[in-house]
């Protein structure tokens, strides 16, 4: 496969994955401001959502303990490493989210649950920016 094909597949997972995330993400916002139904979405959509982002936060988590095998999480693990942030501030907040995610409690009663996760998925969006960027300067 040429380079441009591959990276052309590696932008197509990063967008489906900040997709999925992102849905997941305002499905559960939805859910804390009592406008799920508003929405269309359904119990089952939600706990979906919020099954999604536990994978991911759990997959995340446990890449920054090893180094991670999946090439769509390298990036944003490196950023993190490399962040201002602290890598065990980002363990605990990570580890925070996966209990608060496993607990099936509300947005509204966890304050700092939306804060890393719009941080994660900003870095991961900045790093897809950055992806297209580098598509289109060759």
């Amino acid at each position: 496969m040429s380079t441009l094909g591959s990276i052309s597949v590696r932008l197509g997972r990063e967008q489906q994955l900040l997709r999925q995330l992102n849905s997941a993400l305002i499905a559960l916002e939805a859910e804390a401001l009592g406008k799920s139904s508003d929405f269309g979405l359904s119990a089952d959509e939600i706990s979906k959502s919020r099954q999604i982002l536990l994978d991911f936060i759990i997959r995340l988590r446990s890449a920054l303990d090893k180094e991670p095998s999946s090439m769509d999480i390298q990036p944003l693990i490196h950023r993190l490493r490399s962040g201002m942030k602290p890598l065990e501030d980002w363990c605990n907040d990570l580890d925070a989210l996966v209990k608060y995610l496993q607990s099936g409690n509300n947005l509204q009663d966890q304050d700092n649950v939306l804060p890393t996760l719009d941080e994660i998925l900003s870095l991961l969006d900045s790093e897809f920016t950055e992806d297209i960027k580098r598509l289109y300067t060759r």
